[in-house]
């Protein structure tokens, strides 16, 4: 949906800055956000502070269960609307009638080489090359790419700066490919005193840096056009990556760090 479709609403706006502080990630954010402005117009004519836990599964049933959506869809909303009464009204509900649910553990998708490097060759966006590269050769979630700093990119010693979840700072690799496409990227679109940013993949409209939006919109498109796998995501680079390292004889507690896991589990 993206924030431009969203209501205004000071509830939804109190919501947005709690996150904020809170040092949430965009994408978590604006997937609240949407959530919760779903379900403000669903109830639009109620006193939303008086409403019952049955009132709320009498929505979830008919907004996501009955319309047979994803686990994590039905997760995220829940999660969502829990998090609306905590902050709004300083009510939670009995997680027993509000459960969340259990997720199946699957092995994570990935992308095969020929197929990466079909989709490289292919693209002619010399933008989306740069993002396909950071995710699949660097590891790099979406939102990661999207506020990229041109400062955190060490060419020489082949590292990349990344702030990830939560503040954490970690170091990735940076291989030749990569600093080939954004040392073109760079030179075409950075390089002039006029439209030097601090972010390398400048935003629009004001906004200082891309959107994590931009970027997954982008991936679904790109999907659709090679036809490729429906569990597959940008998501999915991420996922090659840390297979790739492993496959090649990586160490695993050299990956953990990489990818900015905090244990080993993950």
């Amino acid at each position: 949906m993206g924030f431009k479709k969203i209501q205004k609403d000071e509830r939804i706006n109190k919501i947005i800055n709690t996150l904020k502080r809170g040092g949430r990630s965009e994408q978590t954010i604006e997937n609240y956000a949407c959530a919760i402005n779903r379900f403000l117009k669903y109830f639009n004519d109620k006193d939303l502070e008086k409403l019952s836990e049955n009132d709320i599964i009498e929505y979830i049933e008919k907004s996501y269960i009955d319309k047979e959506c994803s686990l994590n869809t039905y997760n995220l909303n829940i999660c969502a609307i829990k998090y609306f009464y905590l902050i709004t009204y300083n009510r939670e509900f009995n997680n027993n009638l509000l459960p969340h649910a259990k997720l199946t553990k699957k092995l994570p998708t990935t992308i095969d080489k020929e197929t990466f490097k079909k989709l490289l060759n292919e693209e002619q966006n010399l933008k989306h090359k740069c993002w396909l590269l950071l995710g699949y050769c660097s590891g790099l979630r979406v939102a990661e790419i999207a506020t990229l700093k041109v400062k955190d990119i060490n060419s020489k010693e082949h590292k990349l700066k990344v702030l990830g979840k939560r503040k954490k700072e970690r170091y990735t690799v940076l291989p030749d490919i990569v600093i080939k496409y954004l040392r073109l990227y760079y030179k075409k679109y950075n390089s002039k005193k006029s439209a030097k940013s601090e972010f390398l993949f400048r935003g629009t409209k004001g906004n200082k840096h891309t959107s994590s939006r931009t970027i997954i919109n982008y991936f679904s498109t790109l999907k659709e056009k090679q036809n490729l796998d429906k569990n597959i995501t940008f998501h999915s680079l991420r996922h090659t990556f840390a297979t790739n390292f492993i496959t090649n004889g990586g160490d695993p507690f050299v990956l953990k760090s990489m990818l900015g896991h905090t244990s080993m589990n993950t």
